[in-house]
């Protein structure tokens, strides 16, 4: 029998193919929130600009 076909070869395989997306998909989201956080204030202050000019 192969290497790779052993059941806890697999396992092993898998678990360590699950670690490896969990830390892309952390990795991710991290960035996404202080690309948010940066673009957040910035068009909240776009947005408050022409109901200063109405009143």
């Amino acid at each position: 029998m192969t290497r790779i076909n052993r059941p806890d070869t697999l396992l092993t395989e898998l678990r360590d193919i699950k670690r490896r997306l969990h830390a892309l998909e952390t990795a991710q989201r991290a960035t996404s929130g202080a690309t948010a956080e940066t673009v957040a204030p910035g068009s909240d202050e776009s947005e408050q600009a022409p109901e200063r000019d109405e009143k």
